[in-house]
């Protein structure tokens, strides 16, 4: 009688080497890096857009307030240096209200990016924040109010040009001037330009 030996086959399962453990991980952790990578891209582009997007609405009307206001006030100021200049560029401007009689001034301060409004010399509130100073090719400075006056002293027209950075917290409490921690992320916001024109009421007739 013949016995047969029957040959075993072992099943030739092992795992992973730990070579092959380091590589599988250095795979994940660049997927993982890509994914994060994607994310934080898509984030902040949404957050540019949010900014851009508040900015310009909150921008837009204040410029909308004060065109109404010069449309009604009367008096302006700064008037010319001569007679016989026609237009003045400026910081600020100040007119009366023809019912209340009251002094209102809007000025644009350059070192904090404000532009503030007051009523006979009070305290000043924030219209605006962020609004940053802008130059000529030749590097003259350009101011946000400009008048066009008549022969007589009446002011014909007023147009306010401002640079606004960006911004989605931006109000009359907001601190547009970003930290210095802040100035490498905020630097990827392009400034939003507001103009506005308006002619006093005065000088329609």
């Amino acid at each position: 009688m013949r016995h047969h030996k029957k040959k075993s086959r072992g099943c030739d399962s092992r795992g992973f080497s730990l070579v092959e453990m380091l590589i599988a991980l250095a795979i994940s952790a660049a997927l993982l890096a890509a994914t994060l990578v994607a994310l934080q891209t898509s984030f902040r582009a949404y957050q540019v857009t949010t900014d851009q997007a508040s900015t310009h609405a909150v921008g837009r009307l204040v410029v909308h307030r004060m065109t109404a206001m010069i449309r009604s006030g009367q008096d302006f100021r700064p008037l010319p240096a001569d007679i016989r200049d026609r237009f003045v560029s400026s910081d600020y401007i100040e007119f009366y209200h023809p019912d209340t009689g009251n002094l209102i001034t809007i000025n644009w301060n350059s070192l904090t990016g404000q532009l503030l409004y007051s009523i006979d010399n009070g305290p000043p509130v924030v219209l605006l924040e962020g609004v940053v100073a802008r130059t000529e090719d030749d590097g003259t400075p350009i101011l946000p109010f400009y008048l066009e006056w008549e022969p007589g002293r009446r002011v014909y027209r007023i147009t306010i040009d401002l640079m606004v950075i960006p911004d989605d917290t931006i109000s009359t409490s907001a601190d547009a001037y970003i930290s210095q921690d802040d100035e490498d992320e905020s630097s990827r916001f392009k400034p939003i330009r507001l103009v506005g024109s308006a002619m006093p009421r005065s000088a329609m007739f």
